[in-house]
C-alpha cells in the first residue's frame, strides 16, 4: 500500500511527458458550426476586398437556387471552379470553401446548379455572399 502514492506520482509525471496529439482538433457539432461560421466570415471579408467594377444583383430565381439545401454541394462546386480559375489555387476563398465542403449535405438533385458569368467577379461575389448567408442561417449558431 505504501507504493500507491508513488504510483500516482509516476502516472502524473508520465502524463506530463507524453507527446501532444498531432493533427486537426476534434470538433463537436457546436464548435464545428462556429468554425464554419468563422470561415464564412473570412470568405466574406475576402470577397469585400475583390476589385469589382460593379456589383451585380440576383434575380429571385437565382436566390431560390442558392438557398436550396439539395443544391448546396453542386453550387459549391461551381464556386470552387470559379475561384480556382479566377483567383488561383492558393486563394483564401478557395481554401475556405474547401473547408466548408465536408459539412454540406450530399443530396442529389436533377436541378442545375447556379451559373456564374465567366470572368465576372461581381457576379461571383454577390452569388457567393448569398450562398454563404443561406449556409450561415441554416447553422443557427449564436456566435455570429
Amino acid at each position: 500500500m505504501r507504493s500507491l502514492p508513488i504510483l500516482h506520482w509516476l502516472l502524473f509525471l508520465l502524463t506530463l511527458h507524453t507527446p501532444q496529439a498531432q493533427g486537426a482538433p476534434v470538433k463537436t457539432p457546436g464548435t464545428q458550426q462556429c468554425y464554419v461560421l468563422n470561415l464564412i466570415r473570412e470568405i466574406i471579408n475576402e470577397l469585400d476586398n475583390l476589385p469589382v467594377a460593379s456589383e451585380d444583383f440576383l434575380n429571385s430565381n437565382e436566390k431560390r437556387r442558392l438557398m436550396k439545401t439539395r443544391l448546396w454541394m453542386p453550387n459549391l462546386e461551381e464556386f470552387l471552379t470559379f475561384a480556382t480559375n479566377s483567383l488561383g489555387e492558393d486563394s483564401k476563398i478557395k481554401k475556405n470553401l474547401k473547408e466548408i465542403q465536408p459539412i454540406l449535405p450530399t443530396t442529389t438533385s436533377t436541378e442545375e446548379p447556379i451559373l456564374i458569368e465567366k470572368d465576372n467577379l461581381g457576379d461571383f461575389r454577390v452569388k457567393l455572399k448569398e450562398y454563404l448567408s443561406a449556409i450561415r442561417d441554416s447553422l443557427n449558431c449564436k456566435n455570429t
